[in-house]
């Protein structure tokens, strides 16, 4: 299992990946029926917020909720959903941050 931790840090561990978030870590499910499901919902025009919905797939409601409460910054936020398609594709986070600015220019 692979352990990425917010602060830079990768650990191996067993099968799936962790995010380490303070001293708690958040299973990352990366099987790849969550990520067909993460890819229908990117292009399904009725979901509200595609975001969220992405990090409860990736994280389950009870940890969103958890990390998600009304103290999180915006870019906090944006940072978790970078590192939580970082742990199910397994690219480096600071790269799909500049794909992901190049895209927007």
């Amino acid at each position: 299992m692979r352990i990425i931790d917010t602060g830079d840090k990768i650990l191996t561990g067993d099968n799936h990946p962790q995010l380490k978030i303070g001293d708690k870590l958040y299973i990352v499910d990366d099987r790849k029926s969550t990520w067909d499901k993460i890819q229908a919902l990117q292009s399904d025009d009725t979901v509200e917020n595609k975001d969220e919905a992405i990090l409860i797939l990736a994280l389950g409601e009870e940890a969103v909720k958890e990390i998600c409460n009304e103290s999180i910054t915006f870019s906090g936020h944006t940072a978790l959903t970078f590192f939580v398609m970082s742990a199910i594709t397994g690219e480096d986070y600071e790269e799909l941050r500049r794909a992901a600015k190049n895209a927007k220019n």
